[in-house]
């Protein structure tokens, strides 16, 4: 019965991964079109917003990344205008290089235009576990992840904290103990490790999912 059972396990995983192959697609689209987001009035509707830099408090290197995912997160609602931070540099090199003539007049981006964030958007990761807690068996187990960040949106003009929150994601799965295979006399040639998802991945979207949330609503 348990050879039965394992042998159900790996045909499963076998035919998901024959099923994968290798493919390309955009994960998360959505947001204003180049020209939508280029023509929005400065002063209309929407707020400026900026994220600023992600402290990390963790032993892991994951404040920027995090900080990259909430920026283009906030984009792709089309309720802001989201003003670049973290490149600002490459922006104003570029202006630089038009002012220095190297570049063609016509060509060159023009200076003094760089629009301010009216509300600055500042996170500190405070907890990042791959594996929090679980439970293990002799065949598998299961395990879950945690994210935690610490969240404020700060008014440019005053330096007053005017909304702050923590978030927190989690996510769990379930995995099959390959050295277990040999005892139930099969080749080690078929071991196979079964993965639902990264439960890791699917925490850190939670999170910032909630972070925008939060953000969308507090503002609006």
């Amino acid at each position: 019965m348990r050879k039965i059972g394992m042998f159900v396990i790996l045909f499963w995983g076998l035919t998901f991964l024959w099923g994968c192959g290798s493919t390309a697609e955009v994960v998360r689209p959505g947001g204003p079109t180049i020209k939508q987001a280029m023509s929005e009035p400065t002063k209309g509707k929407k707020m400026r917003i900026a994220v600023m830099q992600f402290d990390n408090r963790t032993r892991y290197d994951v404040g920027n990344g995090m900080r990259a995912m909430l920026t283009s997160t906030l984009f792709r609602t089309d309720r802001f205008i989201v003003v670049e931070r973290e490149m600002l540099g490459d922006v104003l090199l570029e202006q630089q290089l038009g002012a220095t003539g190297v570049i063609r007049a016509d060509t060159a981006a023009p200076t003094g235009e760089v629009e301010g964030a009216q509300l600055m958007i500042y996170g500190t990761v405070t907890d990042f576990e791959p594996g929090q807690r679980g439970i293990r068996t002799m065949v598998g187990g299961a395990q879950q992840s945690h994210v935690a960040i610490d969240l404020k949106i700060v008014d440019s003009r005053t330096a007053r904290v005017v909304a702050g929150t923590t978030v927190e994601g989690k996510a769990t799965d379930a995995y099959l103990n390959t050295s277990a295979l040999k005892y139930v006399g099969m080749s080690p040639l078929y071991s196979l490790e079964v993965w639902n998802n990264t439960p890791m991945g699917s925490a850190i979207r939670l999170c910032i999912d909630k972070a925008v949330d939060y953000i969308v609503l507090h503002i609006e």
